[in-house]
């Protein structure tokens, strides 16, 4: 991290243990071809491959090398807004608020969030990104804007903490803040039932040592996707699948959820702690994990089939995939 300028400027870059472990896998297959291209008596075709191959994996040391000497920050924060590495410059004017979430919980119980980036208007952001993005930015050009743990050497929410003192009227929202569903979808008696049954059979399936679990799910369609992380005593302990009972519970919980004019929701989670009685559950009726598959056109189809919706509360990229 660093600050600069007469502007009040933050810079953060990416660690550098994986441009290091890079490096070494670079320079290890770099070596190894030497074997043959040095090797007098080897044929020479095998020679040219593998002088071809050294080629090769030596411009990825020079790539590496070239990360860690002159490393490009990956996320640049001002008074006026931020740059995040890989997509176009975002004004604070652009920024509605930022949602802090829980991603990923990793060995030995660390919690792992990231903040995705409500915009006021997203499609006009995905023609910058279409325009100015960078190839992965643009291959995932229909993903919210997410900020994630893995490009950078803090936590996610300390940077968050950074951006509001660079813009103090930024709005933030903490797990559990946003309603669980959208307004116009009121909440019903046999939504509760569902919950409840749900927190209980997903508390029954859990470790007699657990202290924090979290459920996520997806279902377009019938493609469908779940699974529980733990943070767990033992650190080599493996995520757990849910049972039957949590899948089926999972289905209704989408029947009960379905509105006429905004459909239901298609991914979600549900975050339980073993001090506390209260669930939170989070529920997304537009977008689904990043780090899944995009779902066939047929089992999108298949969804506003089963769950119809109005035009406009049809996300883009799901427009996109049925036509």
């Amino acid at each position: 991290m660093q600050a600069s300028g007469r502007e009040s400027i933050t810079e953060y870059y990416p660690p550098k243990a994986g441009a290091i472990g890079a490096l070494v896998f670079f320079l290890v297959m770099t070596a190894l071809p030497g074997f043959v291209v040095f090797d007098g008596q080897e044929h020479v075709v095998l020679r040219v491959l593998g002088g071809f191959a050294m080629a090769l994996f030596g411009f990825g040391v020079y790539a590496m090398l070239d990360d860690l000497i002159r490393p490009q920050p990956t996320l640049v924060i001002t008074d006026h807004g931020f740059t995040y590495r890989g997509y176009p410059h975002v004004a604070w004017a652009e920024v509605v608020r930022l949602r802090l979430g829980i991603g990923r919980l990793r060995k030995g119980g660390r919690e792992e969030r990231f903040a995705e980036v409500v915009l006021r208007d997203p499609v006009e952001f995905r023609d910058r990104v279409h325009a100015l993005g960078d190839t992965a930015a643009r291959k995932n050009i229909d993903r919210p804007l997410y900020i994630v743990p893995e490009r950078l050497p803090v936590p996610v929410p300390a940077v968050v903490e950074v951006m509001r003192e660079h813009h103090p009227d930024l709005a933030v929202g903490a797990p559990g803040d946003e309603p669980a569903a959208p307004p116009s979808s009121p909440r019903s008696a046999d939504r509760d039932m569902v919950e409840s049954a749900l927190v209980s059979a997903l508390t029954d399936a859990l470790p007699p040592d657990w202290h924090l679990a979290v459920l996520w799910f997806s279902l377009v369609g019938d493609d469908g996707h779940a699974g529980i992380q733990l943070e767990p005593t033992d650190p080599e302990a493996d995520d757990l699948q849910p049972s039957e009972e949590v899948l089926m519970l999972l289905n209704r919980l989408k029947e009960v959820c379905y509105d006429q004019m905004t459909g239901t929701w298609l991914s979600g989670q549900v975050v339980l702690r073993s001090d506390s009685t209260r669930a939170e559950f989070t529920l997304s009726f537009k977008e689904i994990p990043d780090w899944l598959p995009m779902p066939e056109p047929d089992e999108c189809r298949r969804e506003l089939a089963t769950y119809p919706r109005a035009g406009d509360e049809i996300p883009t990229w799901l427009r996109q995939r049925i036509s």
